[in-house]
């Protein structure tokens, strides 16, 4: 049972009676929480991701550093293409400070995969957006990509405008939004903008978060992961709201979210899931700034290509890594684009 409050008895007995409480509610959580993956999900109060009205679209979200150049995998930018249609794709380098190479590099790698109609988006002020929204550009697209660069350059020229409203329509239809590195983080509600990378989180230090696009909701996406070592500030993030799931996405590595109820991984690298729902205790609110963070009952999962992870029930699952490539090449082939060699 819940308690609004609670009398603190003096001494031991109230310590001793905290860490029976943890303790009891550790066990709890584990017991509820059974792996067979046919069972129902214990109950827990819905997030508003799971209220809100259904998704017919697809997002493609990218650690970073993906694959480009002519002769490499290029998997997840195969997989991108096989989102298309025939259609057209966006390339928008609102986020870049070198929004011309940027583009240059997309247009050739995705012309090569066999794209016909690829278009770019260059946004270099809100006030643009606000006069003239290109609105036209997503008539007879399949799939609107953010690349990579700075993600609150994302958000203060693009969100809120009613360009970002037509694409996040046009997501709910059954559009592809793809995002890469910093196109990545924006795709979430609450994104995380900065904070220190190598090192265990210490409660003092600070997790620059701001709202984000808010294309999939309740989780809190990281890129470069394991290669800018971000663990620590991933899990310092999910300590400040355990609702939140944390997903920290290797380079060439992404995550295939389909109606925001679930994802598959696809790439070289690892997706990492950080489910903090069940954490009986931390002592972010309650130790001194210099001090490490605590976390108690989380739940980390590593996930690499083939697996997929339910963002309903918070499960993972398994397929082998080759079966996505011999789907992908197989509609490659059928399709006519560019294939492994």
């Amino acid at each position: 049972m819940a308690r609004a409050t609670r009398t603190k008895r003096g001494g031991n007995n109230g310590h001793r009676g905290k860490a029976r409480r943890e303790s009891s509610a550790q066990s709890r959580t584990q017991t509820e929480r059974p792996s067979d993956g046919s069972l129902l999900p214990p109950a827990r109060t819905l997030a508003p991701s799971e209220t809100r009205r259904p998704v017919a679209g697809r997002l493609i979200i990218i650690g970073g550093h993906e694959e480009k150049e002519k002769g490499s995998d290029r998997l997840i930018l195969r997989e991108v293409t096989q989102c298309t249609k025939g259609g057209r794709v966006i390339i928008c380098t609102v986020a870049s400070s070198v929004p011309g190479e940027l583009w240059e590099d997309y247009r050739r790698t995705f012309q090569e995969l066999g794209c016909k109609d690829v278009v770019h988006l260059s946004i270099e002020q809100r006030a643009d957006l606000l006069l003239e929204p290109p609105l036209e550009l997503l008539e007879g697209a399949d799939v609107f990509f953010f690349t990579g660069g700075a993600q609150l350059k994302i958000t203060t020229r693009f969100a809120g405008t009613r360009l970002c409203s037509a694409v996040e329509e046009f997501y709910r239809r059954g559009g592809t939004v793809v995002g890469t590195s910093a196109g990545a983080a924006v795709m979430a509600d609450t994104m995380l903008v900065s904070g220190v990378s190598g090192e265990t989180h210490k409660i003092g230090e600070t997790l620059q978060m701001a709202p984000g696009l808010g294309f999939i909701r309740d989780v809190i996406i990281d890129q470069h992961f394991a290669e800018r070592g971000r663990i620590g500030r991933l899990l310092g993030a999910v300590a400040q709201n355990p609702r939140f799931i944390g997903l920290g996405i290797d380079e060439n590595t992404a995550i295939i979210v389909e109606r925001e109820e679930s994802f598959t991984v696809v790439g070289s690298g690892a997706v990492y899931v950080a489910d903090a729902e069940d954490v009986t205790y931390t002592n972010v609110a309650e130790e001194e700034r210099e001090r490490t963070l605590s976390l108690f009952n989380v739940r980390l999962h590593v996930l690499s290509q083939g697996d997929s992870f339910d963002l309903r029930t918070r499960r993972p699952s398994h397929e082998f890594a080759r079966m996505m490539e011999q789907r992908l090449d197989k509609s490659s082939h059928h399709s006519g684009d560019e294939v492994r060699h």
